[in-house]
């Protein structure tokens, strides 16, 4: 009885969007401006175009990151072998997040164990947003792993 893991899309909240979204603008305001392009031409000559856009904001965060500066850069993580899941304040080095109330962070782990199972030759055969059942194809055995917040 093998079930396959059906993952659930995860989507950018309101928040995250509209940030997104102001930093692909700002961006482009910034990429005119050292084009030296008035609106009008910039239409023509250097249209909107999402690849440039991303490639270079995300060369600003990591340089800014770099030089110890907080970033706030919405993402969804979409690892090959792990389940989806909004970036978290583990991984983003945020001290708080503006676009988030409710991080994601049992995803992440969740994920992250997925990747290394399935790099140790285990087979993820299905899971909840509480579990991952794994399968030793050699003995033909499943487990389960839970993964659950303790209280604070």
């Amino acid at each position: 009885m093998e079930h396959i893991r059906k993952t659930n899309e995860v989507e950018m909240n309101e928040k995250m969007t509209k940030r997104v979204e102001d930093i692909d603008n700002l961006t482009y305001t910034y990429l005119k401006g050292l084009l030296e392009l008035g609106e009008t031409e910039a239409e023509e000559k250097f249209p909107w175009n999402i690849g440039i856009l991303r490639e270079v904001s995300e060369e600003i965060v990591t340089i800014l990151c770099r030089h110890g500066y907080e970033v706030c850069d919405p993402y969804i993580s979409m690892p090959e072998s792990g389940r989806q899941y909004r970036c978290t304040l583990s991984e983003c080095r945020c001290e708080s997040c503006g676009c988030q109330d409710e991080l994601m962070e049992k995803e992440r782990i969740l994920s992250k164990i997925e990747e290394a199972v399935a790099l140790g030759g285990l087979k993820v055969m299905d899971g909840d947003h509480e579990s991952i059942i794994v399968r030793e194809s050699r003995s033909d055995m499943d487990f389960e792993i839970h993964v659950k917040r303790l209280p604070e």
